[in-house]
């Protein structure tokens, strides 16, 4: 009755042409039809907030596992992991005595970081650890903050055991701060904020820190100790004033290191079909410049510096060495600039090299990348490591040899595993000039500033300016640089 009623009355209204039939027709009249759309309302969100969702948003590396081509990719990502690590190694142990840090320190930071990031970040190339900026930056921010910490020339044979306890513990510290601003920054969703930043600002970040680190370096080419300074001229001129003590010895290997480097870079360049051998440089160059020595008996004989005993093993927990935080203010300021500084790699190097074809299982999320880069800080201050972000030239090589997902990150950090568990007494013999050679070697090609004025001037002429006024800026950050410099700069 009651339907029938009701089709009367839409009949009724059609035949006046009135349109009340159709908004009488289309109202949820009976009562079974809110019950069952309440019901598929009520799946789809158990669907929604189901714990493989949940995971999935967490953690990145569920989506792409869920459709990841084995046959396709494997190969590939395991190759691209293991030039990564092999490149790796050699360059972490350097960076880690350039953050005024025990040689081990360089390796535990491209262990679980770089596992961490992994599987928490968005770009399947951007290889995660140690870099050559953030450990100038953590050894000038630490070096103003503890007392008597420039008199441990090697860490890896401290002058002061004390002193260089103090500065680890330090070190760990600032990694756990840097990480807290990440993840801050990734939860609040400011991801966003990196769409500002310009060419400009890029090319003049990267230029200055290619300077700033080349001759950061060079004590160790010329064979003579140069005291820490915090400005450019007084750089240059303990350089100069210590020529005398120059040792040949020392600057002929570095020269021929950093020779043979550039050579390998510029054959993989021209040679498509070889052009893996760029990633085997840093490690050929290690190979050689143990065996040099260990044969010539060249720290006996020549006076080689060498880089000393290193720590086997993995990374010990460290969360212990979170709290006290003494001098936290001063410790929060160099977190700050390191986080800016880092954020600003990170992101330009991922950027530069997402592909515009890139699988959308791996889209380049500025959120994530934040919370990637959180987690990964927040692993190594568990477990004994320094702030890390993305590098340059490993990201290069994870690029061009192919790799496809974050299990190539897993492949590295299995890599760098096995060294410190089994490797890492070759190391001790390793030459300082050697090390040099390679960071310095591993920075230039970030010099585009020749490159970006010329491009500047043609396309547009105001961006110059923004260069050189970008240039003068990092410049200040990094060589006028203490902690309360930093931020008023910033």
């Amino acid at each position: 009755m009651h339907a029938e009623s009701l089709g009367l009355l839409r009949a009724s209204r059609n035949d006046r042409g009135g349109d009340l039939s159709v908004d009488l027709w289309t109202v949820p009249t009976f009562p079974e039809r809110s019950i069952w759309d309440s019901a598929a309302r009520l799946t789809r969100w158990q669907q929604n907030c189901s714990v493989y969702n949940v995971l999935e948003a967490a953690l990145p590396c569920v989506r792409w596992l869920k459709t990841y081509k084995w046959r396709a990719y494997f190969l590939s990502d395991v190759l691209a992991g293991l030039a990564v690590g092999v490149m790796a190694v050699p360059q972490c142990v350097s960076f880690a005595l350039m953050a005024g840090l025990p040689s081990a320190y360089g390796l535990y930071s491209a262990f679980l970081p770089v596992l961490a990031y992994a599987l928490t970040g968005s770009s399947p190339q951007l290889a995660v650890g140690p870099v050559a900026l953030v450990s100038l930056l953590l050894s000038e921010g630490l070096t103003n903050i503890i007392p008597g910490a420039e008199v441990n020339a090697n860490p890896n044979r401290p002058a002061d055991p004390a002193v260089q306890k103090q500065y680890n513990h330090a070190a760990i510290q600032v990694s756990l701060l840097v990480s807290m601003i990440y993840l801050v920054l990734g939860f609040l969703r400011l991801g966003f904020v990196t769409h500002f930043l310009s060419r400009p600002i890029i090319s003049a970040f990267l230029t200055a820190g290619t300077i700033i680190i080349s001759l950061s370096q060079v004590k160790y080419l010329l064979g003579y100790n140069v005291p820490r300074a915090n400005q450019l001229h007084k750089m240059l001129y303990s350089l100069v004033s210590g020529l005398h003590q120059l040792r040949w010895p020392e600057l002929a290997m570095g020269l021929c290191w950093i020779a043979l480097l550039l050579s390998i870079k510029r054959v993989a360049a021209h040679h498509r079909r070889i052009q893996w051998i760029g990633a085997l440089g840093p490690i050929s160059v290690a190979s050689l410049s143990i065996i040099t020595v260990y044969l010539g008996n060249l720290q006996q004989q020549a006076g080689i510096a060498v880089v000393g005993s290193i720590t086997g093993g993995l990374p010990e927990m460290t969360a212990s060495w979170w709290l006290p935080m003494d001098g936290f203010p001063q410790l929060a300021a160099t977190a700050v600039v390191i986080s800016f500084v880092s954020l600003l790699e990170s992101i330009s190097i991922a950027r530069a090299l997402a592909e515009p074809q890139q699988d959308v299982l791996h889209p380049l999320d500025a959120n994530q990348e934040l919370l990637g880069l959180g987690w990964a800080n927040l692993a190594g201050a568990a477990f004994n490591s320094y702030p890390t972000t993305g590098s340059f030239a490993r990201s290069a090589v994870a690029k061009y040899t192919g790799a496809k997902s974050g299990l190539a990150g897993v492949v590295t950090a299995g890599l760098v595993g096995i060294t410190l568990m089994c490797l890492t007494q070759v190391f001790n013999v390793m030459p300082m000039n050697a090390l040099a050679a390679i960071v310095i070697a591993g920075v230039l090609p970030l010099l585009d500033f020749g490159r970006g004025v010329s491009l500047f001037w043609v396309v547009c002429k105001p961006d110059v300016g923004i260069t050189f006024h970008s240039d003068g800026f990092a410049l200040t950050l990094c060589f006028g640089w203490h902690a309360r410099c930093g931020l008023s700069e910033l």
